[in-house]
């Protein structure tokens, strides 16, 4: 397992589960972090006066389908969290193959820079790790002496360090019980071995999809049960800090980010409404939702709400997105 540090300023309560919890009178980082922003939606950021064209990529990937990624060699593939698959899609063909089963409920994977693909599992209440050929192993399934509740997703920044989720299945940590958490494992250098610390520690309503930015300078986590977008910021460095960076209203929450490479964030709207519509809020740089796509393609087919994953492209002009109710993967040009 990697080797567990208390992280400095993190701005939530003390990672070890074994300390007192707050008082009555104390606030949580969930409390203390505002909780009804204003939104402001504007245009002055340059996204075009089209909606950007949406397409079927793939169908029948399975009705718990989530978490589209790109692996080493650039292709798209996704995960099953009802089967343990991970999923790889053919997008010239739309043809779909199993690379392999996990064993139990993920909910998310990515690659690192070197294209070690890592796996969020809930199942497992564990990352995995998997080397082509192999079964995936257990990589990181406590922090000290606690067990997670549940990974929901990973990512890693341009370094490789790797962020994920650990919020249990959906309800284990909501609005009523808000002790979901978001971990790094700083990527070992110098002869130095990977550090696991919390960055807010069993302090949020369900948090999942996360993201890093291009550069690194900032890390994205959707809080679905709170409907917003938090975002983290190191200063000085290895020292975390959180704030709201957009909060949003409608449906049940973000359940994916994704950070293009001029800095929009592309956000998934998870609802359990169905007549509603698949959406993806585009938010700017700055923190303001410039636009909403309805993601339904030129031939008539179109998303549920159940929005359950989001990824970049390989060539960073497209984004893809998975329903989690009809199985369909959905490409969306940005450039």
């Amino acid at each position: 397992h990697a080797r567990s540090q208390e992280s400095g300023d993190t701005g939530g309560p003390p990672a070890s589960r074994h300390a007192r919890p707050p008082s009555r009178h104390g606030k949580r980082l969930s409390d203390t972090i505002m909780a009804y922003t204003q939104i402001n939606v504007e245009s002055s950021f340059d996204v075009g006066s089209a909606m950007p064209s949406v397409f079927v990529a793939a169908s029948g990937l399975g009705e718990a389908v989530c978490s589209p990624f790109i692996d080493g060699t650039g292709g798209l593939n996704v995960v099953d969290s009802s089967t343990g698959d991970v999923i790889a899609v053919d997008l010239s063909s739309g043809q779909s193959s199993v690379v392999m089963n996990s064993g139990g409920a993920p909910s998310g994977a990515a690659v690192n820079p070197d294209g070690d693909m890592f796996i969020a599992d809930i199942g497992h209440a564990a990352v995995m790790t998997a080397s082509e050929g192999l079964s995936p192993s257990v990589y990181c399934d406590k922090y000290e002496d606690h067990s997670f509740k549940g990974p929901n997703t990973v990512a890693f920044d341009v370094n490789g360090t790797m962020f994920f989720t650990d919020s249990g299945p959906l309800g284990e940590t909501g609005i009523e019980a808000p002790t979901g958490s978001v971990y790094a494992i700083t990527a070992p250098s110098n002869g130095q071995r990977e550090t696991l610390k919390p960055l807010a520690s069993q302090c949020l309503a369900h948090p999942c999809g996360v993201a890093a930015a291009p550069d690194g300078t900032f890390v994205y986590v959707c809080e679905m049960m709170q409907n917003r977008i938090l975002r983290f910021f190191q200063r000085p460095t290895g020292v975390f800090h959180c704030s709201v960076f957009a909060q949003l209203s409608g449906g049940v929450g973000p359940s994916a980010v994704a950070v293009a490479p001029d800095g929009r964030l592309f956000v998934t709207v998870f609802d359990v409404d169905p007549s509603a519509a698949g959406r993806v809020v585009v938010v700017s740089p700055e923190g303001k939702v410039i636009q909403e796509i309805t993601v339904a393609a030129a031939d008539g087919t179109s998303a549920s709400s159940e929005l359950t994953g989001i990824t970049l492209s390989s060539d960073k002009g497209k984004v893809y997105v998975t329903d989690g109710n009809s199985g369909v993967l959905f490409g969306i040009s940005i450039a």
